[in-house]
């Protein structure tokens, strides 16, 4: 039996999401949560075997949520179950624990096949955002491991069991990677690369620490530069990375 949390503010979606999961033989929804704080309690007290987490709720992100969550109960797995299909809520979704990113307008037995794939500890992504981090991962490994170096870029992600590893390492001569290493922030870069990883984009950061937008272009500039990015989704994803 696969005892499921579902966690979502809407409870018109929890309802939906319940008729779904308790069609499907071997599978029971033992507790719905609205929020973050509802969820580590109730994950606490009934040791879900999987946990769908929407990320947008009231008291906290679904990514603070899921580290809670798995906290509290750590043989859990968390699938996040999301509207947004933004790459970068991925690569957080993963470097937070999750075993799985979803969106809701995902099929009814797609979303069975994900719960299954999370209590067997398989990692589930779509098809288009799989691809999407395929072509990151390739693309880091290139920057580091590039011209024959023998750098080794080490990507890691904790999961509730285990944390898996991919290494690159080139097989043969030495190389000068001075050039590639990124750059420490400031503590201005910092705060505005963390919003990023929120998704907001110049104006709406530029509004919350009361700054010019195009201070905060430059500030943006200034991440790229120095993490030898080349858009935000690759600066928030080697951040994760080194994280």
């Amino acid at each position: 039996m696969v005892n499921v949390l579902i966690v979502d503010d809407h409870s018109l979606m929890r309802r939906a999401v319940r008729e779904v999961i308790e069609k499907e033989p071997g599978m029971c929804v033992v507790a719905e949560a609205c929020n973050g704080h509802e969820a580590e309690v109730q994950a606490a007290e009934t040791q879900p075997d999987v946990v769908l987490m929407d990320v947008d709720m009231p008291d906290c992100t679904g990514f603070e949520a899921t580290e809670r969550v798995l906290a509290c109960s750590p043989h859990s797995r968390v699938v996040i179950f999301t509207s947004f299909h933004q790459e970068q809520l991925l690569f957080q979704a993963i470097q937070k624990g999750a075993m799985g990113y979803i969106t809701k307008d995902i099929e009814p037995d797609a979303l069975i096949h994900a719960i299954h794939c999370a209590a067997r500890n398989d990692l589930c992504i779509p098809g288009a955002l799989a691809t999407q981090i395929l072509t990151y991962l390739r693309s880091s490994w290139k920057m580091h491991a590039g011209y024959g170096g023998m750098l080794s870029s080490s990507i890691s992600y904790r999961t509730p069991r285990r944390t898996a590893h991919i290494t690159v390492s080139g097989e043969s001569g030495l190389s000068d990677t001075t050039s590639t290493m990124p750059r420490p922030l400031t503590d201005r870069e910092k705060q505005i690369l963390d919003l990023m990883r929120k998704g907001r984009k110049n104006r709406e950061i530029a509004l919350e620490l009361s700054i010019a937008e195009s201070t905060v272009h430059k500030h943006v500039q200034n991440i790229f530069e120095k993490l030898h990015a080349r858009n935000r989704t690759e600066a928030i994803y080697l951040t994760s990375v080194e994280g």
